[in-house]
């Protein structure tokens, strides 16, 4: 009998690779994958099924500044919007216990950035929301 881990990642354990870099000033990221749905209405006043349409996938990550000038300055043109990129996320188990988790959002490209600072403020944060293609967890 197979047994489910109940296993939870933290933050510590989790890496974020962008261009094969692994990115030491990512300090939060999420993505949220979509699918249209649509009730198949006939007789009667309840659906017959749920029909699938399109697919999308979103997401948003706040990096340091000095990561966002090291994009723009790979960037063609040196403008981060003409980005596009693959992000793998990897939560790898601190004690050894477990198998990693490892998924890569394909065809990342920065919809756009916001750059801001407030006195007080020790570093710049950029927040980057992307959208990308498809989510690939690795096995």
């Amino acid at each position: 009998m197979d047994t489910v881990s109940s296993k939870q990642f933290s933050w510590n354990e989790t890496s974020i690779l962008i261009g094969g870099r692994i990115i030491e000033g990512v300090v939060d990221i999420e993505y949220t994958a979509k699918q249209e749905t649509k009730p198949l209405n006939g007789r009667g006043n309840k659906p017959h099924r749920i029909l699938k349409g399109n697919k999308t996938f979103t997401g948003k990550k706040t990096i340091w500044q000095s990561e966002f000038e090291a994009m723009v300055e790979a960037a063609p043109n040196k403008d981060a919007l003409d980005l596009e990129f693959d992000i793998v996320w990897a939560h790898t188990p601190a004690d050894g216990v477990g198998k990693a988790v490892v998924e890569v959002l394909k065809g990342c490209v920065i919809s756009e950035y916001k750059k801001s600072m407030k006195q007080g403020d020790t570093n710049m944060l950029v927040e980057l929301p992307f959208d990308f293609c498809d989510v690939k967890p690795q096995v």
